[in-house]
């Protein structure tokens, strides 16, 4: 009977002890991994639609926002820099579509990861039709109670 009280007491010492690792319920962390796909799925909208207000309305506009595109010679680090680029990069097409794998999805006390392989099909404005596909990690962050981007990092897929 000591052993069998021992045995339990120190379960629920364990269980007391890892409760922090899991601190929101299931229920709460599926919904968030939800928002995020949400979140996730609107910023390639917006990249489709070479949509530079959409984007505004899905990245963090702060110093912290940071970007790394395939042709990208540096990380492009605050607001200003990554808007830019997409502006820059809305320029190189006339018209594009973008579609990913199944992505992984992980949420994390407010934060939150996507990652995939993204396909970009389209055409250059001279009409030139492309394809690129590249790896790509988007991180969000929970402010409030939306999902905003706060990193995209794309690297090129080397064609075989």
């Amino acid at each position: 009977m000591e052993e069998l009280c021992r045995r339990s007491a120190t379960a629920l010492l364990l269980a007391v002890a890892i409760a922090p690792v899991f601190p929101e319920p299931a229920a709460a962390q599926s919904a968030d991994a939800d928002a995020v796909r949400a979140a996730n799925t609107a910023y390639y909208g917006a990249f489709a639609a070479l949509d530079i207000a959409g984007m505004e309305a899905l990245w963090v506009t702060s110093p912290t926002a940071t970007a790394i595109h395939p042709f990208s010679r540096t990380p492009l680090v605050g607001w200003e820099a990554v808007r830019s680029s997409y502006v820059e990069t809305f320029s190189r097409f006339k018209d594009v579509s973008v579609s990913g794998n199944p992505s992984l999805v992980t949420v994390s006390e407010g934060t939150a990861w996507v990652v995939s392989t993204e396909t970009l099909r389209g055409h250059r404005p001279n009409g030139e039709a492309f394809t690129a596909v590249s790896m790509s990690t988007n991180i969000f962050q929970k402010q409030g109670e939306r999902w905003m981007m706060v990193l995209h990092h794309a690297a090129a897929v080397p064609r075989q």
